[in-house]
């Protein structure tokens, strides 16, 4: 009998046991809007956050050392609720041999050893389109979903939310449309570090209107020593902005640790596997996951719509 050799499917499995927890958490945290917003591990489905107000900055103090004016600490919690995700996927080996890997497969078709590190190849292509699709669900997820994104949830707050009107960045109004949404801070943000969160083509415009006003600071300067590959600051403010999926006429500014994202990347319940699946001839791929989000205080955060 002929010895079959199946090592490009052992290397697979070997690559995804052995990173598991590596691939879950690009995949859950894996885009640069992960890098400003608070993380909360460990949700099986939806937890109770605890949340907390000191006062108005004006409230908190009385005058004279011997005041026993005292007012309370209040404190409450917001649900914090996660979907579940997964990946499926299968392929046909044999139709490896129908594309130019044939070369590498001994006649018979019966022998994956592929090798040239394929494997890793198709699990990152998935986890670097599932981040961004994390991303996506993260702003954007609405009453389809088993919980409501960011958008969703600000706009349902949206009478306690400073409320501006979206403008489409071009290279020749980035800046005054980014200073527009910086002056809309609630004035307990304006001297505290915020994130401006902006969709795709509206960043690439502030690139450029940086680079067009001679920006060449390395704060500044796409090409330089950026604050992270998709954030950069917001001249002469303490506004970051960052890159993210927020959606088409959308975007959202607060301090990030405002907005939560709550996985359960450290727990049984998210797991990657794979395996030879003899009954459907085919190698399988299986990716779980949950992930949700939630806006502690809407009331500091400057919806734009």
């Amino acid at each position: 009998m002929e010895k079959h050799s199946f090592s490009f499917v052992n290397n697979m499995t070997d690559f995804v046991t052995s990173n598991e927890t590596e691939l879950l958490t690009k995949l859950v945290i894996g885009t640069s809007v992960a890098d400003y917003v608070s993380i909360f591990p460990n949700i099986k489905y939806s937890e109770l956050v605890p949340i907390f107000d000191t006062g108005a900055i004006d409230s908190l103090v009385s005058t004279g050392h011997c005041s026993t004016t005292f007012g309370d600490i209040t404190m409450s919690e917001k649900a914090l609720t996660v979907c579940d995700y997964n990946i499926q996927k299968g392929y046909c080996p044999e139709s490896l041999a129908k594309t130019l890997m044939g070369l590498r497969m001994q006649a018979g078709f019966y022998n994956e050893t592929l090798g040239g590190g394929a494997e890793e190849a198709f699990i990152n292509d998935m986890i670097a389109k599932a981040a961004v699709f994390n991303e996506r669900k993260w702003f954007q997820a609405d009453a389809s979903d088993c919980a409501l994104g960011i958008n969703a949830q600000l706009d349902a707050a949206s009478a306690t939310t400073v409320n501006v009107t979206y403008t489409a960045m071009t290279p020749s109004n980035a800046i005054a449309v980014g200073q527009d949404y910086a002056l809309a801070l609630p004035e307990s943000l304006k001297y505290v570090p915020t994130v401006l969160f902006l969709n795709r083509s509206d960043f690439q415009a502030f690139t450029l209107a940086l680079l067009n006003a001679n920006y060449y600071n390395p704060q500044y300067d796409p090409s330089g020593a950026i604050i992270s590959p998709m954030a950069l600051a917001l001249p002469a403010t303490m506004v970051t902005i960052v890159s993210s999926e927020v959606g088409s006429g959308r975007g959202v500014l607060s301090y990030g640790q405002n907005l939560a994202l709550g996985t359960d990347v450290l727990t049984d319940s998210a797991q990657a596997a794979t395996w030879w699946s003899a009954d459907n001839q085919q190698y399988r791929i299986s990716i779980k996951w949950r992930m949700g989000s939630t806006v502690f205080f809407p009331e500091l955060c400057v919806r734009i719509s």
